[in-house]
């Protein structure tokens, strides 16, 4: 989450400067990906406190998720850009993506 903070922070202080529909997008993106971070982690640390029960993925929180900042851009398409809301929302996943690649090349050495 420290990440996902700091690039909105970033992204926010870029759309002060410049205005533009980008960071715009980005921020919305990055607070998407942030409720998406929690409900992932959310679910994780259900699933570790329980013994062999259903793992729930948190499938339908994300495409809620998803929905709803699709749904922003459509209602203010001159102020969010989609390319900006997509990598915001892409970021969760890269996040993971580079938590587990760099745990993984750490235990090999």
């Amino acid at each position: 989450m420290k990440y996902l903070i700091i690039l909105l922070v970033l992204s926010i202080i870029a759309y002060i400067f410049t205005s533009l529909p980008f960071f715009a997008g980005l921020c919305v993106g990055i607070i998407g990906s942030m409720v998406m971070s929690f409900n992932w982690f959310y679910n994780f640390k259900n699933a570790q406190l329980e013994d062999g029960g259903k793992v729930k993925t948190g499938t339908l929180t994300r495409m809620l998720v998803v929905i709803a900042a699709c749904l922003i851009w459509v209602r203010f398409p001159e102020t969010f850009n989609i390319i900006g809301i997509l990598i915001g929302l892409l970021l969760t996943y890269a996040l993971i993506f580079w938590r587990a690649a760099s745990e993984l090349f750490k235990r090999k050495r």
